[in-house]
């Protein structure tokens, strides 16, 4: 893809696998400022696995971008208990994607 082929674009995926919950929160917003950088403004997806599912959550829902979680992400809920389901880890990203931000 091309520069100029950037408006094709319909939704940009971040999806980062670092191990290491500051590194990649860094990584996030590093890549979130190139896109900003370039002009790039399209929904954002941002995808986390294991370690990084609930950071990203939150980081998603304080950016106000879409973000995605299930079992093939990671079985821990964000209060360190295994999820008996898809449905328990769905319900606990609604949650805080439901929440309120002070000052918003």
């Amino acid at each position: 893809m091309t520069f100029a082929d950037r408006d094709r674009v319909l939704r940009i995926l971040i999806e980062i696998d670092i191990w290491d919950i500051t590194a990649a929160l860094d990584e996030a917003h590093g890549i979130a400022a190139v896109l900003e950088r370039a002009g790039l403004r399209r929904p954002i997806l941002l995808h986390g696995v294991d370690i990084t599912v609930w950071p990203f959550v939150e980081l998603a829902h304080r950016k106000r971008w879409s973000t995605r979680v299930g079992l093939e992400d990671g079985r821990t809920l964000a209060d360190g208990r295994t999820a008996k389901d898809n449905a328990e880890i769905v319900a606990a990203a609604v949650a805080i994607l439901r929440s309120v931000h002070p000052g918003r």
